[in-house]
């Protein structure tokens, strides 16, 4: 919006001779069609005779400037224009979209291969859409069908990412991709081991910050089948738990709290981890925990602004900076996590459907499955890092081979809860489908929503042969 009446400005700067050259001469009593005329010749220096009144004598030293105004960003469009062509023929371009100060950081981060989209569509191999989700939308809904076909990322608040339709479009959402890479840089999985996996983990605020950290929480942080993972949220949950009506089959307890987290602060310094996620006035609500806990260590998920040095106390602090980091370019794609769940996906497609195992297969694969069964793949993709953090913390090796049969097994329990997780998530319930499937898509039903003890043995071959294939996708 901005640069829009940036654009404006300059229209109006050039063409304000000829505005004021044609009311000059109008006023000195020429034909509306003559003094256009007459003051467009300004602008190549034409008019020779005295200026018949202030107006025109104004318009003709004004006139070429504004020429050569005009001609220098001509110049600049068609030299900009030339560049993305440039970048494009080379390969692997990305246009980028949205506001001045977030394109900048993505634009260096891409380097030869970025292209500044301004406000025009211009041809690139993907596309990265950061402006307002309407804009955004907008955008994508006018350029449709010369998007098909491009990977393109678009910025938007009120989908969540499995909302795609397409497999070309992924929904960026920063405090997803934050949530996700908080829960892999400081994996609980040891201290869930020295507590005997019960643990207590208490959030100070939540919105949609918090639901996607309690989202990917409860998808990662599986350690052990027994386990009791508490979840305590300080915060307004508007009608989350009422949306998502199956959390409760959940065995990791979600509490949300009423009473403000001062009169819960034995609460507070018993759990395992305290993650502040509040960001207005986040400065003062810092300063008050570390006066009011004596905790060693407080999650902080803070902004790019590092107010937190000015905070005595701040040594107690384990700033997350989910901003900066959601928006590093590896995160924004997230390659590597698409890449291992089109893998997996393609793995069983092989095993099960008779696919052949080549790139162009992984793709075709992957476009036949709808959006949940996608996402599916994505969400066992992102807990296998934690998989891999934990059979090191072990000493296993991560090789499906030299896997112990009792590591095999316990990987198998806990990828099997994660399914289930993820189905209750989405609101899935156990039941037998009427048409003697395994699974009734329309009313939500699966009949493997059992745990894993309760499998038949072929399904719990099923869960062995899926950390197989993580295991051996690289």
């Amino acid at each position: 919006m901005e640069k829009r009446f940036h654009n404006i400005w300059k229209f109006l700067l050039l063409a304000l001779p000829l505005i004021l050259g044609t009311t000059g001469f109008l006023l000195a009593g020429e034909k509306i069609l003559d003094a256009m005329f007459i003051s467009a010749c300004l602008y190549g220096m034409e008019y020779q005779d005295p200026p018949v009144n202030l107006l025109v004598e104004i318009a003709r030293w004004t006139a070429p400037l504004a020429t050569a105004g005009g001609v220098l960003m001509l110049f600049s469009s068609a030299r900009r224009a030339a560049g993305n062509f440039l970048r494009y023929l080379g390969g692997d371009s990305v246009a980028v979209y949205g506001p001045e100060d977030e394109k900048e950081p993505i634009l260096d981060q891409l380097g030869r291969r970025g292209i500044d989209g301004g406000e025009r569509f211009v041809r690139a191999h993907r596309y990265i859409l950061l402006g307002n989700e309407e804009d955004n939308l907008a955008f994508y809904s006018q350029n449709q069908r010369a998007l098909a076909g491009h990977v393109t990322c678009l910025k938007c608040s009120s989908l969540r990412a499995q909302e795609s339709v397409s497999p070309d479009v992924h929904i960026l959402c920063p405090e997803e991709t934050a949530a996700r890479l908080f829960w892999k840089e400081r994996c609980l999985y040891e201290t869930s081991v020295r507590h005997g996996h019960n643990l207590k983990i208490v959030f100070l605020g939540f919105g949609k910050l918090g639901e996607e950290l309690l989202l990917r929480g409860l998808q990662d942080n599986i350690f052990d089948p027994e386990q009791r993972i508490e979840y305590h949220i300080f915060g307004e949950a508007g009608c989350f738990s009422g949306v998502r009506h199956q959390i409760s089959m959940i065995s990791d307890p979600v509490v949300f709290h009423r009473e403000p987290w001062h009169d819960q602060l034995s609460l507070l310094e018993e759990a395992q981890a305290v993650v502040v996620l509040t960001q207005e006035g986040q400065l003062a609500l810092v300063q008050d925990l570390l006066l009011a806990l004596c905790r060693r260590e407080l999650h902080v998920f803070a902004s790019n602004d590092g107010n937190l040095e000015f905070l005595s106390g701040k040594d107690r602090l384990l700033p997350f900076y989910w901003e900066r980091e959601s928006s590093r370019l590896e995160n924004i794609w997230g390659d590597k996590l698409f890449d291992r769940a089109k893998r997996i996906n393609l793995r069983y497609a092989v095993l099960y459907g008779g696919a052949s195992d080549t790139e162009e297969a992984r793709e075709e694969e992957w476009k036949k499955l709808d959006a949940f069964t996608r996402y599916s793949n994505i969400s066992a993709a992102d807990y296998h890092e934690i998989q891999l953090q934990m059979l090191e913390a072990m000493g296993e090796p991560a090789d499906p081979e030299r896997l112990s049969p009792d590591r095999l097994e316990l990987l198998s329990e806990l990828e099997h809860i994660r399914w289930c997780r993820y189905h209750y998530l989405n609101n899935w319930q156990y039941g037998i489908p009427e048409n003697g499937k395994s699974k009734d898509p329309v009313r939500r039903l699966h009949r493997d929503l059992v745990p894993y003890g309760q499998l038949t043995e072929e399904e719990k071959e099923k869960d062995r042969e899926n950390i197989r294939i993580l295991l051996s996708v690289k």
